[in-house]
């Protein structure tokens, strides 16, 4: 169910055993951009402190760092099978992590680019 939830939006970046990954229906690949990953850094102490502007720029700015980030050819059985090889490597703790990474996003992604 993990990854069906994942698979239906774009690419978004999460935080996972310390390492930052791009997550999506068309990606699912560790992130070594640490520019991106400041952003994340930046867009939760935004959405922490409900600062709505500053919040949406970095929204909008991950979700840009992860479609410069696809590669091609799509390949939706790798990006199937390397997602479902990372969920399968997470604790209950590290899941309960990326649920609650997971709410943050779908309740922005609502916000800003409106429903999917």
């Amino acid at each position: 169910m993990t990854a069906e939830r994942i698979l239906k939006y774009p690419g978004f970046l999460y935080e996972l055993k310390g390492t930052h990954y791009f997550l999506g229906k068309w990606i699912c690949k560790e992130c070594t951009d640490e520019n991106a990953a400041d952003c994340v850094f930046m867009y939760r102490m935004s959405r922490q402190a409900k600062e709505e502007p500053e919040t949406k720029m970095y929204f909008q700015k991950i979700r840009a760092y992860a479609d410069f980030a696809l590669e091609v050819p799509y390949n939706p059985a790798k990006i199937n099978a390397d997602l479902n090889a990372l969920l399968d490597g997470l604790s209950d703790a590290e899941m309960n992590a990326l649920f609650r990474q997971m709410d943050g996003f779908e309740e922005d992604y609502r916000k800003y680019c409106g429903e999917i």
